[in-house]
């Protein structure tokens, strides 16, 4: 199943907040150092990226073709000087990713405002940075997580999964990568290492006591038991999943796959009477997510609420 992806204004503007910051850190560190080709590097890298969320996401083209402007001139600046440099890629391959999966106008438009969308060159961008780069081959690494947040197509799926597995080892806080790798393993029919990923990621929470740890934990941890639960039901280890879920039934992950375990081992009653039990409880419940990079929500509730009707409510 696929989680709803909804764009919300308050985190919108924290982002924007986050970008702004950064970007102002680096004009005054620019200013002190205007030959440091870091940190042109990364002030086109976000004006690009700024530009790129304002086109793909709030179709605010104005934004999209100042601040898509500003990007390229500063990339341009440093390949002036510096032609054999492959970092400059690694904005180009950010910006066609994004806008290759806007809507439809915006793929359209997009060209005549900054750039044209295309998955197989935002990669072919990416691929050389993280090959080649000096500066920004990490980030270039990082940057396919923006494949798996979206519908992937099998072909690039394997090759966003291998980077970011490779991130991760160098990089192993990032919670959400582990849910990224989790539901990619899961689209690639890998249900082990997906499962894999879904419980380092639940370890590495209980271990992290952070400011965006502390205000979105809980609906991580809810992302991960998503896809550690499906594993035990692909397995049909009904009764392991049973004992799992009762820890804390009051959870909506929990009740909805206990109430899934309870209609796999023949108790329809008591699994109805807990799915009508958790949608309510769902109505009054949040479990979005914001994700890095874009200003999107990955609302989990959708996915849950499908599964209480479908599977279980809707069966006879």
């Amino acid at each position: 199943m696929n989680f709803g992806r909804n764009i919300d204004e308050k985190y919108y503007k924290e982002f924007l907040e986050d970008v702004n910051e950064a970007i102002e850190s680096l004009e005054a560190l620019s200013s002190q150092k205007p030959n440091n080709i870091s940190l042109k590097l990364n002030l086109g890298l976000l004006y690009g990226l700024k530009g790129g969320v304002a086109l793909g996401y709030q179709k605010d083209y104005f934004d999209a073709y100042i601040f898509g402007v500003k990007g390229v001139q500063l990339l341009d600046d440093v390949y002036k000087n510096n032609t054999q440099l492959i970092d400059i890629e690694l904005s180009k391959g950010i910006l066609k990713l994004m806008i290759a999966q806007s809507t439809w106008y915006v793929r359209w438009l997009a060209p005549l405002i900054v750039e044209s969308g295309s998955i197989s060159e935002g990669i072919n961008h990416l691929d050389k940075v993280v090959e080649k780069g000096e500066y920004v081959s990490d980030e270039a690494s990082l940057a396919y997580v923006l494949l798996l947040w979206g519908d992937i197509e099998k072909n690039y799926l394997r090759k966003s999964l291998s980077r970011l597995e490779k991130f991760t080892e160098q990089y192993p806080e990032n919670i959400q990568i582990y849910i990224a790798l989790a539901r990619g393993f899961w689209l690639a029919n890998e249900y082990e290492k997906s499962n894999f990923y879904a419980l380092q990621g639940i370890i590495k929470i209980q271990r992290h006591n952070s400011v965006f740890m502390r205000k979105h934990g809980v609906t991580m941890q809810s992302f991960l038991l998503y896809w550690h639960y499906r594993y035990l039901a692909e397995k049909k280890e009904w009764l392991k999943l049973l004992r799992q879920t009762e820890q804390r039934s009051e959870s909506p992950i929990q009740s909805t796959f206990k109430a899934v375990a309870l209609w796999n081992m023949g108790q329809y009653k008591s699994s109805k009477e807990l799915a009508e039990q958790t949608l309510g409880n769902l109505k009054e419940t949040e479990l979005e997510m914001p994700l890095f990079i874009v200003p999107f929500l990955f609302d989990l509730k959708p996915t849950l609420q499908s599964i209480v009707e479908d599977k279980i409510l809707g069966q006879d």
